[in-house]
């Protein structure tokens, strides 16, 4: 772990690989786990807002929000598990500062 950034060992974690916090092999096993996530989370979530859409018996309050919970998870795939997934296939926060505002 770097000491300090005096000595010019501290990278920025928007421009390097921060390999010193964890091994390469993890950053890959994370991206594998997010991509698995993104195969299984994409078509569950389509078929949700799917089936709860074309049928009329189940438009009930409580399917209200299981379909809120369903349309905003699939954001949730689309956005956040596809830049951890890119961002861990890199090792570091690839978007840069601006990509985290």
């Amino acid at each position: 772990i770097p000491m300090s950034n005096k000595t010019g060992v501290v990278r920025s974690p928007f421009e390097y690989p921060q390999y010193y916090l964890a091994e390469p092999w993890k950053y890959s096993v994370l991206a594998a786990y997010m991509f698995m996530l993104i195969l299984l989370g994409l078509p569950i979530n389509f078929m949700t807002l799917y089936v709860t859409i074309q049928h009329k018996k189940l438009r009930t309050p409580l399917n209200y929000i299981l379909l809120n919970l369903a349309f905003a998870n699939h954001f949730m795939v689309l956005c956040g598990f596809t830049i951890t997934l890119y961002t861990s296939l890199h090792g570091y926060f690839v978007f840069g500062q601006s990509g985290c505002y």
